[in-house]
């Protein structure tokens, strides 16, 4: 449905002199992939204004966008795919929010930043097959995910002392991102030994 979507609108703009001929298939594949960030968005921003989460998903996200842009992470072979992950990672982390006792929370988080700390340090950037990496790319976004997980993790601790709640919801971002790179490297590994 995106797909078709996007392309007819880069024919549109192609048949209305806006792009050229030539670029319409490059203008489908960006049409497709801002579709489908859109689509994203508002399910996210749905699910946020149906559980009053506000906050917790804010800090989520300003936690996992960063590194997904720069780290990489797991792609779905679909954008039905894509979106029905998405929904799964939230309906995780809204019942991690409403069922967890609070120190269970504080427990799981320091758990997991040590856990994410060693993936991201191990793997990141994560490239998918389709899309490699320059080596130049590859050092650049290795250096911008360690500084980023320096900078986000002295932010968790931190916040663990003055605002436990605040660290889980940061920790969770990091968390899922750390989560989407080790299911990426698995399912790529996993392609090549067939």
């Amino acid at each position: 449905m995106i797909e078709k979507l996007a392309l007819k609108t880069a024919v549109f703009f192609s048949n209305n002199r806006i792009i050229d001929s030539d670029d319409v298939e490059a203008c489908a594949f960006g049409l497709e992939i801002l579709f489908s960030t859109v689509i994203n968005f508002a399910v996210v921003l749905a699910v946020a204004v149906l559980t009053r989460e506000f906050l917790a998903f804010a800090v989520f996200f300003a936690s996992f966008i960063p590194f997904r842009l720069n780290a990489g992470g797991f792609h779905a072979k679909t954008h039905k795919g894509c979106t029905a992950v998405l929904v799964a990672a939230l309906l995780l982390y809204i019942a991690a929010l409403r069922f967890m006792p609070a120190t269970a929370k504080t427990i799981s988080a320091a758990m997991s930043l040590i856990i994410s700390i060693i993936i991201i340090f191990k793997f990141a950037p994560v490239e998918h097959p389709n899309n490699p990496l320059s080596n130049k790319s590859r050092h650049k976004l290795r250096k911008r995910s360690i500084i980023l997980l320096c900078i986000w993790s002295a932010l968790c601790i931190l916040l663990f002392f003055i605002r436990p709640g605040l660290a889980f919801y940061t920790v969770s971002g990091v968390s899922l991102s750390a989560a989407s790179m080790l299911a990426e490297k698995i399912k790529v590994s996993l392609m090549r030994e067939k």
